[in-house]
C-alpha cells in the first residue's frame, strides 16, 4: 500500500494492516503516543484522506488498506521546556583543556619524530610524565602539516593524560551538557575556556512515540530491541548541538567535551545498552559507574577525538539525572535536612544532608505531565496552566494568552487542590454532584459538574470558551490518575523519613526540580498532600537541577569526581520492598480534609 505523509511529502510503501503509526516510524517520523499505542490516551489523532473522504483517527489503531494520504500537520505548539536552575560558581577546570606549546622544529641535531618531539613539549608544559601520553593516529596523520601552517606554535588539547587534538592557538575549545529526560531534552553549548554558554536549545524527547513512561519503553525495547529507541535520542541529541552551533556560529569540529545526565532507562537506551532488567525484580540496573567513552562511537558529529563523561546512576529508577540535582544542589554539603524532589514522568526523591542522604523513585507515572489525562497536554500553547475558585467565578491562565485546548500538570495540580477546597471533591477522591455536595462554596459550581458519558465531569471550558470547539473536561478518572500519583509520591517522601529517623516536619528545606516543579505552585501541592501542608513555606523550586548539574561536569573535572562520589554514598530505598509501602500508599491517597 501507497502511504503518503502530509505535510512532509514522504511516500512509503508498507504491507497491507500496517498501522497508521507503524507507517511513520517507518518514515522515521514520531508523533505522541504517551500510552505505548494501546489506544487509550486518545493523542495520537491525524488525519486520514482516502478517496470516500476525509476522517480524523487514531494513528496507532487504523490499519491501513489501500493506498492513502495521512496528514500530520499540527501548528507549532511552542512546548515550555525548562532550561534553568539552580547554579553555584564553581572553579573553572574542565577535563578538557587547551595548553600552547613551542615544538621544536626538526634539524639533523633533532632527528625525533613529529609525535616524539610534540609529546614531550606537551608534557613539559601540562607537567605530565610524557610516558603517560599514548599516540593519537589519527591526529598524527596531520601533525606534520599542522606544525608546519602553525610554524611549530599550537595549542594542544588535552584530556586527563590523552592528546585530542593540534590547533592554531586560540582555536575553540567546546563542550556540550544534555539531560536526557523522559519527556523532554534540554542541550547546553559552553566555550570550556571562558565557562560562557554560547547557546541552549531543547526539543520533546522522540521516544515519546513509544510511549509516555519508561516502563513502556523498557516493554517495546525487551521486545524488539533497543535499536530504534537509541536512535530515535541520539539523532535528537545530534540536532540540538547543530542548532546550538548554529546559534552561537561555530563548528562542531571544535567540540571536545560532552557530559550526560538521564534517569537509568534513558542512560540505557542512549548508551544502546537493554533496560532489560529494569523490567523485572529486583529491577537492577545494568551499570552504575560513570562511563567515559569517544563520543563519535555513541552517533555524534563532533570532533573525532572528543570524550563524552556519562554521570553514574544510583539504582534501577533512581539516574543520573538525580546524581546531577543531587551535585547542582550541593547536598553533599546540607547542613539543614534537606529533601530533594524531581517530579516528571518519574518522581525521584532524595533525603538527607552532608552526612547521609537517602534517594528512592516512586511509580508516579506521567499523570503530573498530562499524559493519561483526559485532556491532558504538556505545557504549550494551548494548555490551561493554573485555576482557582475567586468571588464566585471559576478562572483560569491559558499558557499563550489563546482559548485551552487541555490542562498541563500546573494546572491539573492547581484544579485538583481548588475543587478539594471548595467541597466538590471530597477526601477519598470523589467528584461530587447536585445535593452530595454540602461546602456552600462548592454549590456556587454545581452546574459545572456533569455525568458526561456516563463518568462524572468538571467542566473546565465549553464549547464556546475552548480552542477546539468540545467541551475541556476534568473527569472522576482523572482525579484518580492524579491520587495514584500524588499518593505514591507521598508515601515515598513518608517512608525515606522513616527509614532516616526523622519527622517529616522536621524537614528544613524542600526543593522541587524539574519543569513541573518550577511551575507549580506549592500551596496547590500541598492541598492536595502531595507535600505534607505544614511544610508549604519551606518549598523552593530549583528549575531543570539535572541540567545545570550536567553542566557543572562538563565545567569542572573536579565536579564530575564528586557527582561519582555523590552517586556513590547516597544510599537506595526500594519501595517495592518495603512491607509498610502498601499500607503508606493506601493512607496518603486520601486529600487533606478541608
Amino acid at each position: 500500500m501507497k502511504v503518503a505523509i502530509m505535510p512532509s511529502d514522504k511516500l512509503i510503501e508498507v504491507e497491507y494492516g500496517t498501522t497508521i503509526m507503524e507507517a511513520l516510524r517507518m518514515a522515521d517520523i514520531r508523533i505522541d503516543a504517551p500510552c505505548g499505542g494501546n489506544g487509550t490516551c486518545k493523542k495520537c489523532k491525524v488525519k486520514l484522506i482516502t478517496e470516500e473522504g476525509e476522517h480524523t483517527v487514531l494513528a496507532c489503531q487504523t490499519e491501513i488498506t489501500g493506498d492513502v494520504t495521512v496528514d500530520i500537520s499540527r501548528k507549532d505548539e511552542g512546548h515550555r521546556i525548562l532550561m534553568g536552575g539552580i547554579s553555584r560558581d564553581v572553579a573553572l577546570n574542565p577535563a578538557v583543556r587547551a595548553v600552547t606549546v613551542k615544538v621544536p622544529e626538526p634539524s639533523t641535531s633533532d632527528l625525533r619524530s613529529c609525535w616524539d618531539r610534540l609529546r614531550d613539549a606537551a608534557a613539559k608544559a601540562a607537567r605530565i610524565d610524557p610516558a603517560l601520553i599514548r599516540p593519537n593516529v589519527e591526529l598524527i596523520s596531520r601533525l606534520y602539516c599542522t606544525l608546519e601552517e602553525n610554524k611549530y606554535k599550537v595549542d594542544v588539547v588535552f584530556c586527563e593524560n590523552e592528546i585530542l587534538d593540534v590547533v592554531p592557538p586560540g582555536s575553540p575549545v567546546l563542550g556540550l551538557a544534555y539531560d536526557i529526560g523522559t519527556t523532554t531534552i534540554a542541550c547546553y553549548f559552553v566555550d570550556l575556556r571562558s565557562g560562557a554558554q554560547l547557546a541552549q536549545g531543547s526539543l520533546l524527547n522522540p521516544q515519546t512515540a513509544y510511549g509516555a513512561d519508561v516502563i513502556m519503553r523498557i516493554k517495546y525495547s525487551v521486545e524488539n530491541g533497543v535499536e530504534e529507541l537509541t536512535g530515535a535520542v541520539r539523532q535528537a541529541l545530534n540536532s540540538l548541538a547543530a542548532k546550538c552551533a548554529a546559534e552561537a556560529k561555530k563548528s562542531l569540529v571544535s567540540v571536545y567535551l560532552i557530559t550526560i545526565v538521564g534517569n537509568t532507562c534513558m542512560h540505557h537506551l542512549f548508551m544502546g545498552i537493554s533496560p532489560a532488567s529494569l523490567a523485572y525484580a529486583p529491577y537492577t540496573p545494568a551499570v552504575t559507574d560513570p562511563i567515559q567513552a569517544r563520543a563519535a562511537d555513541y552517533g555524534f558529529s563532533v570532533n573525532g577525538s572528543a570524550k563524552l563523561y556519562m554521570l553514574s546512576n544510583i539504582a534501577g529508577f533512581v539516574g543520573a539525572d538525580t546524581v546531577g540535582g543531587a551535585l547542582a544542589a550541593a547536598m553533599d554539603e546540607a547542613e539543614k535536612l534537606t529533601l530533594l524532589i524531581d517530579i516528571g514522568t518519574n518522581g525521584e526523591m532524595v533525603l538527607g544532608t552532608k552526612n547521609r542522604r537517602i534517594a528512592c523513585s516512586t511509580a508516579a507515572g506521567p499523570a503530573f505531565e498530562g499524559a493519561l489525562i483526559t485532556y491532558g497536554m504538556r505545557g504549550a500553547e494551548g494548555a490551561v496552566d493554573h485555576a482557582a475558585f475567586r468571588d464566585g467565578r471559576f478562572v483560569y491562565s491559558v499558557i499563550g494568552g489563546v482559548k485551552p485546548k487541555g490542562i498541563c500538570g500546573s494546572g491539573i495540580i492547581d484544579l485538583l487542590s481548588e475543587l478539594v477546597r471548595i467541597g466538590l471533591v471530597d477526601s477519598g477522591g470523589r467528584l461530587l454532584m447536585g445535593d452530595e455536595i454540602e461546602a456552600e462554596e462548592g454549590k456556587l459550581f454545581k452546574d459545572r459538574v456533569r455525568l458526561i458519558n456516563g463518568m462524572r465531569a468538571f467542566v473546565i471550558a465549553d464549547e464556546a470558551e475552548s480552542d477546539g470547539g468540545e467541551k475541556i473536561l476534568f473527569t472522576q478518572k482523572d482525579i484518580r490518575e492524579v491520587q495514584l500519583a500524588k499518593g505514591a509520591m507521598a508515601a515515598g517522601i513518608r517512608l525515606l523519613a522513616r527509614r532516616l529517623g526523622v519527622s517529616v516536619d522536621d524537614f528544613e528545606v524542600i526543593m522541587i526540580a524539574g519543569a513541573f516543579g518550577n511551575y507549580m505552585s506549592p500551596q496547590s501541592a500541598c492541598g492536595i498532600g502531595l507535600i505534607p501542608p505544614k511544610l508549604g513555606d519551606r518549598v523552593v523550586g530549583i528549575g531543570n537541577a539535572a541540567g545545570q548539574g550536567a553542566k557543572l561536569c562538563l565545567l569542572s573535572a573536579a565536579e564530575y569526581r564528586r557527582a561519582e562520589s555523590l552517586g556513590k554514598s547516597t544510599e537506595y530505598l526500594e519501595l517495592a520492598a518495603d512491607p509498610d509501602f502498601q499500607d503508606t500508599f493506601v493512607d496518603q491517597l486520601e486529600f487533606p480534609a478541608k
